[in-house]
C-alpha cells in the first residue's frame, strides 16, 4: 500500500527519487483509468528499471496492468513537482518524476494484475467525478489535447 502527495503540506520528506511512466491509453475517444488496491483512480504506469527505457518501462507496465499491447507512444509530458510524493508502508518516500505518454489500444478487453480492483474507459466529462490518485491529478488537464503532443518512436 501506498499513499500518494502533491502540493500537501502535511506530506513526508521524500528520501529518494522516484522515475517512471504512466500512460493514458485511449480507446474510441476515452482514457482508460485504473482503481488502485491502494486508493484511488490512476492512469498506468509504474518505476522504470534498470536496464530500460522510459518507452520500455511504459509498455512493460501497460502489459503487466492490463494484457494490452498499444500503439506508438505520444509524449504528453513530463511531471516533476517536488511535492509529488510517494509513501510505502514499507518507509521509502519517494519523490516521484513521470514521464507520461498516451497510446491508443486496439481493444477494451483488459486483464487486470493484482494491483487493481478494477479498469475503465472513462469521458473527458465523467473525469471530473473521478476520484484520481494526487500524483496524476496534475496530469488530467492535459489527456484530451493530443495536438500537443510530439510522437516518440
Amino acid at each position: 500500500m501506498a499513499k500518494y502527495y502533491y502540493m500537501d503540506s502535511l506530506a513526508p520528506l521524500p528520501t529518494c527519487l522516484h522515475i517512471g511512466t504512466a500512460t493514458a491509453i485511449f480507446h474510441r475517444g476515452r482514457v482508460l483509468l485504473d482503481h488502485r488496491r491502494d486508493g484511488d483512480w490512476g492512469l498506468i504506469g509504474g518505476a522504470m528499471e534498470l536496464g530500460e527505457s522510459l518507452e520500455e518501462c511504459a509498455r512493460r507496465e501497460i502489459w503487466e496492468e492490463t494484457g494490452l499491447k498499444v500503439g506508438a507512444l505520444r509524449l504528453l509530458g513530463l511531471f516533476s513537482h517536488p511535492t509529488r510524493i510517494i509513501a510505502y508502508e514499507e518507509g521509502d518516500i519517494l519523490q516521484s518524476i513521470t514521464v507520461c505518454f498516451a497510446a491508443e489500444a486496439s481493444s477494451e478487453v483488459i486483464t487486470l494484475s493484482a494491483e487493481s480492483r478494477e479498469a475503465r474507459f472513462f469521458s473527458e466529462a465523467d473525469l471530473a467525478v473521478v476520484p484520481v490518485v494526487a500524483t496524476h491529478r496534475m496530469i488530467i488537464p492535459h489527456l484530451f489535447h493530443p495536438e500537443d503532443w510530439p510522437v516518440i518512436q
